[in-house]
């Protein structure tokens, strides 16, 4: 008698854990995903990055994927997403940036623009996502463009600073090319050190009027 009653005791436990789970379970996960792209856009011009901000709800801190159909490049920046437009308007001229929830969910949100021409020269950077080892010492080439360029153009390079390389992110050999031609490149040499894998930015300016400068994002490892 004693044995069913304890079994009957366990039984009902276990239901009550099971009811308690679920609970927990629906409070936690039950939410629909929710994904949405706060600062949609319709054009952009030549050579100009924008940061598309999104609102991420319930992925289970799973975060997101991106994805990017048409010119440009579409970089992860922490929380953002940074997109680079090409330096010309494209042929087909359309470019739609997606973020989609990575939570298995299918969740997601895009936003389909047009890119403009430039209202005067473009410099750009290849490769856009390079990568170098503080370990390795070793320097990238970049490889410089700018449209519509002249002579008397002259160009600046420079790398942002972050808080895991301090005030030395990075130095750049002299920029070589022959004046005017639109063709240059120039050596970016990492860091003594890092206290943690870090993207920065690299830009290169262009002193002519109206130009847009060139923006390339480097990933530095220790």
């Amino acid at each position: 008698m004693c044995g069913r009653w304890r079994s009957v005791a366990l039984t009902l436990a276990t239901a009550v854990l099971i009811v308690f789970l679920v609970l927990v379970t629906g409070c936690n996960f039950g939410k629909s995903t929710i994904v949405q792209i706060t600062n949609k856009i319709t054009s952009l011009p030549a050579g100009q990055t924008y940061v598309f901000t999104a609102n991420v709800e319930h992925t289970q801190k799973m975060g997101v994927t991106l994805s990017l159909t048409g010119a440009g490049t579409l970089v992860l920046t922490g929380e953002t997403a940074t997109y680079l437009a090409p330096p010309a308007p494209p042929t087909p001229n359309s470019v739609t940036v997606t973020v989609t929830a990575a939570n298995g969910s299918g969740v997601s949100d895009s936003d389909t623009f047009t890119i403009t021409p430039a209202a005067g020269p473009v410099v750009s950077i290849s490769p856009t996502q390079p990568t170098v080892s503080v370990s390795a010492g070793t320097p990238v080439t970049l490889n410089i463009a700018v449209t519509d360029d002249n002579a008397s153009d002259v160009l600046t390079a420079s790398v942002s600073s972050s808080s895991n390389c301090g005030s030395d992110c990075g130095t750049f050999g002299a920029i070589s090319g022959t004046a005017g031609s639109g063709v240059y490149t120039v050596q970016f040499s990492p860091p003594s050190s890092v206290t943690a894998t870090s993207m920065e930015i690299i830009n290169v300016a262009s002193s002519m009027s109206n130009s847009t400068q060139g923006t390339a994002f480097v990933t530095i490892n220790p």
